[in-house]
């Protein structure tokens, strides 16, 4: 009987002693975690993307254009913040019939969801009026009822086919909700378009882009991190001289996978973000340069685990190249093969499973 209590109460130690390990790590990995976003905070709650949907935009592919742009918009936010805003869609111009009232909501302002996002764009136009000024009132209604504050992104061609004045209209939206920000995009070149863009923009206290400028979602992405998000605290720059080399990341991955999209969602988040600061390193600073340093957990044979280490090098340059333009000739790879976890917040071998990121001048 003595010796079974004494083998209950060893049990009960060690399960204690091991719940106390869990939770440590679980607490060292939320802190980890929390720290990649440590530099990311709302500046805007909500998002209300206003399209033209008139008959103008059948000349040129103008339409064309403008679902190709939406697909960079749709992959760009979940590098920004993904899950971070509300996102609505409003065009005008689209109901033949309607006149100068031509404008609806086809999505209302709620949290981002990528699929409904694009499905809710018509796949078509009609041969209906361009209603820009009706457009910019309903928008401005519809962000006055949201919580927080909002940015209204006007994209189309700038045409007003109602003689109404959208500037005018501005002004008075900014007047009944001084919060919200109205930024416009051009499709096209068309001379009038772009008076009334820019200066729906001036007096919306935003800013003018042609959306040839956007021709990756690399250009949407630092669009949004330059209106959309603002840093939480100070952040040490990397502008100025570098006398040793600076460290990112690293991207971790998972078992037996070259993706950084790893099926763990907080990973996901956190390389996506590591990908992100390191291309924003290199685009402010052009003479430095990039070295990817690809290690495997060395489970398997050496040769599979040099492999396997180089196509996660690989894979993040390809993601930095083809999301944010950066040059491959400023990367330099490198195999380090096996190796051991570098956290003891990791109770996988994840950690081990990385590409290391070195800025270097």
């Amino acid at each position: 009987m003595l010796v079974r209590s004494g083998i209950m109460r060893s049990a009960w130690r060690l399960s204690c002693r091991l719940a106390l390990i869990l939770w440590i790590a679980a607490f060292f990995s939320c802190l980890d975690v929390k720290s990649v976003y440590a530099d990311d905070c709302r500046r805007v709650n909500n998002i209300l993307i206003l399209f033209d949907a008139s008959g103008f935009m059948k000349e040129k592919d103008h339409y064309t254009t403008l679902l190709r742009q939406m697909q960079y918009f749709e992959k760009a936010i979940p590098l920004t913040a993904d899950g971070f805003f509300n996102i609505g869609l409003r065009h005008y111009g689209l109901k033949v019939g309607m006149g100068c009232d031509s404008t609806e909501s086809i999505l209302a302002i709620q949290p981002w969801d990528p699929e409904r996002f694009l499905n809710s764009f018509p796949k078509s136009v009609s041969y209906g009026t361009s209603a820009l000024a009706a457009g910019l009132r309903a928008a401005g209604d519809e962000v006055a009822s949201a919580d927080g504050k909002s940015i209204v992104a006007v994209i189309g061609g700038g045409l007003d086919s109602c003689k109404s004045d959208p500037i005018k209209i501005t002004e008075q939206i900014r007047r009944n909700n001084p919060d919200v920000e109205i930024h416009t995009f051009q499709i096209g070149n068309a001379q009038d378009g772009t008076f009334f863009l820019k200066g729906i923009a001036q007096k919306g206290n935003g800013a003018f882009h042609n959306v040839a400028e956007f021709n990756s979602p690399a250009g949407w992405h630092e669009w949004m991190l330059k209106y959309w998000v603002k840093p939480c605290g100070h952040t040490p720059s990397l502008s100025g001289a570098v006398d040793r080399p600076s460290v990112v990341g690293p991207v971790l991955f998972d078992f037996n996978s070259s993706s950084v999209l790893s099926k763990d969602p907080a990973t996901a988040s956190a390389n996506r973000v590591a990908i992100a600061a390191a291309a924003m390193s290199l685009k402010q600073n052009p003479s430095f340069r990039l070295t990817l340093r690809g290690f495997s957990d060395g489970r398997g044979k050496p040769e599979q685990n040099l492999a396997v280490a180089r196509k996660r090098a690989e894979a993040v340059a390809q993601f930095l190249s083809s999301m944010y333009g950066i040059q491959r000739t400023r990367i330099n790879i490198q195999v380090a093969g096996p190796s051991t976890p570098t956290s003891v917040s990791s109770r996988d071998d994840r950690m081990s499973r990385r590409v290391e990121m070195e800025l270097t001048r």
